[in-house]
């Protein structure tokens, strides 16, 4: 992990692919919220009396298929099946289901490959939630075969930016994170 800012009792790290975020804390400092084992993206650990509050978080993914529209709004019910961690859209509210949201643009396509570019703004926080809702529509994330995908690479979905207030600052800062120079994120101008 690869600290990428200091504040007096918290830190934003870029937490890598294959890390498991739940376990990241240095000493005193612990997660304020998760990213998927597979992903990678900005990470925001915190310490006792931390004056930090994330006001927003966007999500870049890479994912099979066109879209039709270019703006997406998705709600759905997930539940989320803990025996084999995975996350089902269902079609009831019943115990262990959770409304979920987004709102996603999309950025751009690769016509060879047929991968879409994606930018997705949760309005929940669901286990698996970007994952479950772009696959239950047949745009899986590439590379996230759990969910589908039979695009060969890493699993295509990173926490690329987020807004935040610290340290009894009015203002919001902002810090984003390019992707990897690899595929299928290279199919893309940034």
């Amino acid at each position: 992990m690869k600290i990428l800012e200091k504040g007096s009792n918290y830190l934003l790290v870029l937490k890598e692919a294959g890390e498991n975020s739940e376990k990241m804390g240095l000493e005193g400092f612990s997660p304020l919220y998760r990213l998927d084992v597979p992903v990678r993206g900005i990470l925001v650990l915190t310490s006792k009396g931390s004056s930090i509050e994330v006001v927003s978080k966007e999500y870049m993914v890479v994912c099979s298929g066109r879209f039709e529209k270019e703006q997406l709004e998705m709600t759905d019910l997930l539940f989320h099946d803990s025996r084999s961690n995975r996350t089902f859209p269902v079609k009831r509210m019943r115990k262990g289901v959770k409304e979920a949201k987004l709102e996603a643009r999309v950025l751009g396509y690769d016509e060879t490959n047929d991968l879409s570019l994606v930018s997705a703004v949760l309005e929940t926080g669901r286990t698996h939630q970007i994952r479950a809702q772009f696959a239950s529509r047949k745009h899986p994330v590439a590379g996230d075969g759990k969910y589908g995908s039979r695009v060969k690479c890493p699993v295509a979905l990173m926490c690329r930016s987020i807004g935040y207030k610290a340290d009894g600052q009015d203002e919001t800062k902002a810090l984003t994170v390019l992707p990897e120079d690899s595929f299928p994120w290279n199919l893309f101008a940034y």
